[in-house]
């Protein structure tokens, strides 16, 4: 089975539900979207691939199903329904499905192909069923699994260049819900104990991962004062600071200034903490 949405407006969430013997392969080519598994949330953005196992219980997490374009796939294992996989043989669609099961990565940046092969196949489906219109839709379905593989295997060797590359995208997209920073989170989305997550963090980038966290805050509110119209009450609001005192204090810990002076003097430079970066986070 597979489809597309297109909302304009946010619509209700999705309850919690599963796909007997099916993996599911969501492509958000617009948008922001949720989705919790097993406890754990995945916050997806425009150009994400997310993908549920076979029989693994999922929903949105009591928020609604946002504004933008999905797309959909359920793929149903051929051990269990006996057939042909898109017809490849046995032997070749045993193989794609469990490349596909592998679970190193449900989440990860997706390519411009997918979007594009996605779109042939369902401009495809008004045809007619014919023997020509099965070999083009399942070719187009092929390029398009065989795309997302290959995603997944390049999110792969990014993760082994930057084992906290998961974290550090939770941390960007998360900068007003300070609630999702706890370091506990992280440990869990890095897959390792809280300590010794806490432990591996700071060797790689220097820093604890709290700090880090913190410190992405003030850099974010450092751009948002850089907009004239945006106070320094509102920025430290929407960052989810407890007060515009608290905001200040912490303000001038990191930047050795105050707020007031950040607003209004356009983009401003990447603090000097996250300069001193490499792209893997080492010094």
């Amino acid at each position: 089975m597979l489809g597309r949405y297109d909302y304009s407006r946010a619509m209700d969430g999705l309850t919690q539900h599963r796909h007997k013997g099916a993996i599911e392969i969501c492509y958000l080519a617009r948008g922001r979207q949720s989705y919790y598994v097993g406890g754990r949330h995945f916050g997806l953005r425009g150009g994400d691939i997310f993908l549920t196992l076979p029989d693994e219980t999922h929903s949105t997490g009591g928020e609604p199903q946002q504004k933008g374009i999905l797309y959909w796939m359920t793929l149903r294992n051929p051990e269990v329904t006996a057939d042909s996989l898109l017809g490849l043989s046995e032997n070749e669609s045993q193989t794609l499905w469990k490349t596909l099961a592998q679970t190193e990565r449900r989440h990860f940046p997706g390519t411009p192909d997918i979007k594009s092969h996605w779109d042939a196949a369902l401009s495809l489906l008004p045809t007619p069923a014919s023997p020509l219109f099965r070999i083009s839709l399942a070719n187009h379905l092929i390029a398009l699994l065989l795309a997302v593989i290959r995603a997944r295997d390049l999110a792969l060797k990014e993760d082994l260049a930057d084992p906290f590359q998961g974290v550090r995208a939770h941390v960007a997209t998360h900068l007003d819900q300070p609630e999702e920073l706890q370091v506990e989170i992280l440990a869990r989305i890095a897959g390792l104990s809280t300590s010794r997550f806490k432990t591996r963090f700071k060797e790689e980038t220097g820093i604890p991962p709290a700090e880090y966290a913190l410190r992405a805050r003030i850099e974010e509110a450092t751009r948002r004062l850089a907009h004239p119209r945006m106070s320094v009450t509102r920025v430290a609001f929407d960052l989810g600071f407890s007060s515009s005192q608290y905001f200040s204090s912490v303000f001038k810990r990191f930047t050795n200034s105050i707020p007031s002076k950040a607003r209004g003097s356009g983009e401003p430079h990447k603090p000097a903490w996250d300069r001193h970066l490499s792209p893997t986070g080492r010094h």
